[in-house]
């Protein structure tokens, strides 16, 4: 081993031996012989690298100060505002927290007061944000740099919070307020960023219940999403069978001065670094998440399912289903597999749209719609015995290939498969390190939040709730945490038990004729369900600004 590389060994040895003990004894408790002991090495080899044991907390200070550009750089974080970007050089600074709150302020605290090279830090961070406009052009950044300084350690000798977010909270409420008068319109937004993750349901209604006029000031409200619109999932079977066109199903998202829009596809959430990882593009980093990306198709391990079917779980998914089944020739076989909510409505949209196929719904129960009333379960099978679908019950699709399926062991030829059997939660929140249902999805407390982290929210298709996932089902949810959100943010209690969510009824399609539905206690079938469906979509759009 190189002599550099064995001091360097021995100087991390040395480190994380005190380290230990400052946290299991607390610092004055901890003596240099109990450190070179750990460490394994001589108390002369000690004071070769370390003059005192104060000298241990600056050097544990300066290796993350350090450290803190490449961090940046890592996540690319360097364009974010100046706000943000202190707020972030802070939490890095802070990472060791939540193992001893009052070890980590001591040591800073001790940076503060005998080392100069934080002040450097905040006058460069001051500078970059002057030449990026985001702090006023006459700024004495070597004034302000001192402020910064003293504000940090005013909250570290004066705050007592148990975590890193709540220590950070107060820190940046008191620099926010100082720094304000030096902020530029363009540097003060971004002081937190909340990100809303999906453009769904869910999302769209926290849009609607945040804009224009209940957002405060020092939030900077971020959607993203993969396409540039809110899209109608509830409409999908009508653009997969043809009978409403791309446009009909979608509405733009709101226009406002406060609401960064983001497009692209989400990897995967660092929830201990706050970071969003996006498919080739730099980090996107946050402060308050809302995860709203909706669900995927689940195929229960039927072999080739997923190669050889075709979905209406997202729109670019959609649109290639509409092709296949648009560009199908004359007596073609098209299958369903699944004959819930989402089959029942393609099967119907599909005879209504191309009366020449021959369609099978493949249905794994005795009856069709088995969680509605029998009446309304009879209604939907005499339609489709009237209008020749052929409903197959007590099935079990066991593979699937190319040119056709097989229920039980009989293959079926079929020049296109629709597979809506079953749904999961997105890959990113199957992903996530958090505690999950027997289906996946993410187990909340009663206010929408994940029980360790306040600030991150699950909405829609991904949460774990008493209901079936519905689009009134997320816009309901969404409701609640808009309201949380809006009570933190004026100070006000936030309810410790919030109302059940109240679902109006489901409604579904017969074509563009006939329909059925349950609104509250009451099951209505014919024109008059299908005229309430339209009614509900028309009320939506409406209310989207269509």
């Amino acid at each position: 081993m190189k002599r550099s590389e064995k001091k360097q060994q021995t100087r991390g040895k040395i480190l994380n031996a005190a380290v230990s003990l400052f946290r299991e004894k607390g610092f004055e408790s901890t003596t240099v012989q109990e450190i070179t002991e750990t460490a394994e090495v001589a108390k002369g080899t000690f004071f070769n690298y370390f003059p005192t044991k104060e000298s241990i907390m600056e050097t544990l200070a300066e290796d993350r100060l350090h450290e803190v550009d490449e961090y940046l750089r890592t996540y690319g974080l360097q364009t974010i505002t100046f706000i943000s970007k202190l707020r972030a050089h802070f939490s890095f600074f802070l990472g060791e927290y939540h193992f001893n709150p009052e070890l980590t302020r001591r040591i800073w605290q001790h940076m503060v007061e005998n080392d100069f090279l934080l002040l450097e830090k905040w006058r460069e961070l001051l500078e970059i944000g002057i030449r990026r406009e985001e702090v006023k052009a006459d700024t004495d950044a070597s004034l302000w740099a001192n402020v910064i300084n003293s504000h940090f350690y005013y909250t570290l000798a004066a705050c007592k919070e148990d975590t890193r977010e709540a220590f950070l909270d107060e820190l940046m409420l008191l620099l926010h307020t100082s720094l304000k008068g030096i902020l530029t319109k363009r540097g003060n937004r971004a002081m937190k960023r909340l990100v809303i993750l999906g453009g769904g349901y869910g999302g769209m209604r926290i849009l609607q219940r945040l804009l224009p006029n209940d957002l405060p000031d020092d939030i900077e409200l971020v959607l993203v999403d993969k396409l540039p619109y809110h899209c109608f999932k509830t409409e999908y079977y009508a653009l997969a069978a043809g009978t409403e066109s791309d446009h009909d199903v979608r509405v733009p998202f709101p226009k406002h001065d406060r609401l960064s829009l983001h497009f692209g596809t989400v990897d995967s959430i660092d929830k201990d670094n706050k970071l969003i990882h996006m498919r080739g593009e730099e980090p996107l980093s946050y402060d308050i998440l809302i995860i709203g990306l909706g669900a995927e198709d689940k195929y229960h391990g039927v072999p080739g399912a997923g190669e050889n079917t075709y979905s209406i779980q997202s729109m670019e998914k959609t649109r290639r289903t509409y092709e296949t089944l648009n560009n199908l020739p004359a007596q073609s076989v098209v299958s369903i597999v699944g004959a819930g909510l989402s089959g029942v409505e393609v099967a119907s949209e599909l005879r209504e749209s191309r009366s020449d196929l021959h369609i099978k719904l493949f249905d794994r129960g005795e009856t069709i719609l088995p969680m509605f009333p029998k009446r309304l379960s009879n209604y939907v099978q005499n339609w489709f015995v009237k209008h020749e679908v052929e409903v197959i019950s007590n099935s079990n699709i066991t593979k699937v290939e190319k040119n056709g399926l097989y229920n039980h062991d009989d293959f079926i030829d079929s020049d296109a498969i629709i597979w809506t059997a079953g749904v999961q939660p997105n890959k990113v929140v199957r992903d996530l390190d958090v505690e999950k249902d027997e289906k996946g999805r993410v187990v909340l407390t009663p206010h929408h939040h994940l029980p360790d982290e306040e600030n991150t929210f699950v909405v829609g298709d991904c949460a774990s709730l008493p209901h079936a996932p519905s689009a009134q089902l997320a816009e309901g949810q969404a409701e609640q945490i808009a309201m949380v959100l809006k009570k933190r943010w004026n100070n006000e209690a936030v309810p410790e038990k919030l109302p059940k969510i109240k679902l109006k009824g489901v409604l579904g399609s017969l074509g563009k004729k006939h329909g059925f539905g349950v609104m509250g206690d009451t099951a209505v079938t014919g024109r008059v369900a299908r005229l309430l469906k339209s009614g509900v979509l028309w009320m939506y759009k409406h209310h989207s600004g269509v």
